[in-house]
Parts: C-alpha cells; structure tokens; sequence
C-alpha cells in the first residue's frame, strides 16, 4: 500500500471527526464577525504547520514548487473583511513538530487535503450571507485534482523503508492539533 493510501484510510476517522467541528461552526455562523472567529483559527492552524513545516522542504525542488503557504490568502480575507485580526500562533502543545522531510510532508498533507474542501465551505459560507472574504476556501488553484495528485506523487515518493506508521501517527497529531485550536475541549477518537 502506498503512503498516500495508508494516509487515506488511517487518518479517516481523525479527519471526519475534525471536519464535523468545522461543519457545526459554520452552522452557527450569523456575521462576518463570527466568520472571522473561524477564520482566525484556520490561520493559527496553517500558519503554524506551514511555519513548522516548510524548512523541511528545502530538500526537494519539486515540494518547494508544488507546495504553497496559504496563510498569507487567510490575512489578505481579513483586510477584506476589514476586520482588524491580532493573529496567534498554534502552540507546541497543539502542534506535532516535524522533525524531517517525511514528518513536514505529512503534516502538510492534512493541510493539501483539507484544500480540496474549501470550495465546498466557501459554498457553505455563501449559503451563511458571507459574500467577501472567501478567497482562502475557493482556492487559488485552477486544478485541484491534479495538484491534490502530485502532491499525493511526493508522498509516494518517500521511501518505503520509512516508517510508515509512524507518519500516519504523526498525520493523525495534526489532524488533532487542528481539531485543538478549533475547540479546546477536543477529544480525538480512534
């Protein structure tokens, strides 16, 4: 089984319980102020796997030119929304640290997946009377499916004398590092 396989069907019951957090909170979204609550915590989460994340890239070009920061859409929604934000950043109690190449691709899995849903929330956002400041869930990609699949390349990429549990443990972290600055009160299930 591929890595990107095993990613798939490992991290599914962490990614379901964390995207169920984030389908209840759009729910209760009645203003642009409560959008941006939810904005903010995207920005903490992305903005601290990219930070912590994006040095291990340096070792491959083709990660480096297929992999783009996307906090830096999350402030430009902000500015748009015209709501002063004083971001924070995911604590180390939150966030898994990436150790290598291997670990950062992992970790930036949960972010390169989690994209493909933007588009949907953006859509489920509009339903909610928000009309600015989306540009961060409708995506700057013009083909998410052949990003999302040489992305999934790079994962295979990684040896398979690595250990692949492990990134899958280290994928799941993520995901409830995420599913932390969400909700406090977050429980990973298994």
């Amino acid at each position: 089984m591929s890595l990107s396989e095993q990613l798939k069907a490992e991290t599914l019951n962490s990614h379901k319980q964390v995207e169920k957090l984030v389908i209840h909170q759009i729910k209760n979204i009645s203003s642009e102020e409560d959008y941006a609550v939810l904005l903010e915590k995207f920005y903490t989460f992305y903005q601290g796997v990219e930070e912590l994340s994006f040095p291990f890239l340096e070792a491959n070009e083709t990660a480096q030119k297929l992999c783009n920061k996307r906090s830096p859409t999350i402030v430009q929604d902000f500015k748009e929304l015209q709501i002063e934000q004083a971001f924070r950043k995911a604590s180390d109690d939150n966030m898994p640290v990436p150790r290598n190449y291997a670990e950062a691709l992992v970790a930036l899995y949960v972010l390169e997946g989690s994209s493909l849903g933007g588009p949907y929330i953006a859509k489920m956002l509009e339903k909610k009377g928000i009309q600015r400041g989306l540009n961060f869930f409708k995506g700057d990609q013009a083909d998410f499916m052949n990003h999302w699949q040489q992305f999934k390349n790079l994962l295979n990429d990684v040896p398979d004398t690595a250990d692949y549990q492990h990134l899958v443990n280290f994928s799941n972290a993520v995901f409830s590092g995420f599913g932390l600055i969400l909700d406090k009160g977050y429980q990973p299930r298994q």
